[in-house]
């Protein structure tokens, strides 16, 4: 059989053919079709001038914190009896004021002092463990003189301070203060390595109720910055914020104290084989003020020293402090404020 041939009419084709050339029409008329620019892109063009802006800058840098540590400390009680309750809990953070653990069901009190509370306070006595109460105790706003004088202020304020926290005492009667509802820590706030008090055990006199991480005996910064701005510095750990020596030591007691306390002190500490190192932010004391320019306002860069342009073309010569994100920061060399600079100078023009 002879294949089968399918002829569309004649008139079929004509309509084919003239859609056909209406779509190519319609294309080409499209195509050339001109676009009118929109306004706003006409009237755009590039900044002549930039305005000049002010900041602080505080050059941080980030460095490492060389930690000389010692062994783990403990939290002891001078009670002797059974524990009946402990609240301590490992990673958490332990505060001057919080009770430890409850001895015979008499709590036992954290209390931060620079020295210990060694014995038992009768009226009169003086040391440096009773200016260390007062200290601990002005914390809550008792408004003592710290004059390591124990009068009867500052037996009252201990007192009510222990009363507050459970401790049976009787204010208005009692002459001394004794020593043992007292739980010696070193800072106002301490991160709990581990828990020793167990509910139901035995303790005596010396127990080891917790222990806070190891001693910080000093700290300073593993390598010093290169070429940094002069002035007074700090480091910043976490939430804390200490004074560092132009040598990048950290010395006083209170700041190695504040830094052992931190949970970021802890966790480096604990999880270090060798010499424990802290990330830590070294910044000026006291940020200097900079001026803000684009890259593109300076010429005539000689290392540090470079210009700009006012917009009526006069130079200015500048000190270029360091750079971010695209932001030049400039300090003026006759010490003028500038207002507004060319963004792309004349760099035919002197810089004088």
């Amino acid at each position: 059989m002879a294949d089968a041939v399918i002829r569309l009419p004649s008139g079929t084709m004509i309509g084919l053919a003239a859609v056909l050339v209406a779509a190519v029409a319609a294309t080409v008329t499209v195509v050339s079709l001109p676009s009118d620019r929109p306004a706003v892109l006409a009237s755009a063009s590039a900044a002549t001038s930039v305005r000049v802006t002010e900041r602080a800058d505080a050059d941080e840098r980030q460095v490492q914190l060389a930690l000389d540590t010692g062994g783990p400390r403990a939290v002891v009680t001078a009670r002797t009896g059974t524990v009946t309750a402990s609240a301590c809990s490992v990673g958490t953070v332990l505060r001057s004021g919080d009770v430890v653990a409850s001895v015979d069901g008499e709590p036992v009190i954290a209390l931060a002092t620079d020295v210990p509370l060694w014995r038992d306070l009768e009226p009169d006595v003086r040391g440096d463990d009773v200016r260390g109460l007062q200290r601990a105790l002005n914390v809550g706003g008792a408004g003592l003189a710290e004059d390591g004088v124990f009068g009867r202020g500052t037996l009252r304020a201990a007192l009510r301070f222990l009363a507050d926290r459970g401790v049976r005492t009787d204010i208005a009667s009692e002459q001394t203060l004794p020593r043992a509802p007292f739980a010696w820590v070193p800072s106002a706030e301490n991160t709990v390595r581990s828990c020793s008090a167990v509910t139901g055990a035995p303790v005596a006199d010396g127990g080891v109720l917790a222990e806070l991480p190891a001693e910080l005996r000093s700290a300073h910064v593993d390598s010093l910055p290169v070429e940094p701005v002069a002035g007074a510095r700090d480091l910043t750990i976490g939430s804390t914020t200490v004074p560092v020596d132009e040598g990048g030591v950290v010395s006083s007691g209170s700041s190695l104290a504040a830094i052992s306390a931190l949970p970021e002190y802890a966790a480096t500490v604990a999880s270090s084989d060798g010499e424990p190192m802290i990330a830590a932010t070294w910044s000026l004391r006291r940020p200097r003020t900079v001026q803000v320019v684009p890259p593109t306002a300076l010429f005539a860069i000689d290392g540090a020293n470079a210009c700009v342009q006012r917009t009526d073309g006069r130079p200015v010569r500048v000190e270029v402090l360091g750079s971010e994100l695209g932001q030049s920061f400039v300090q003026p060399r006759d010490g003028t404020r500038l207002d507004r600079l060319r963004a792309l100078p004349d760099q035919e023009r002197p810089c004088r």
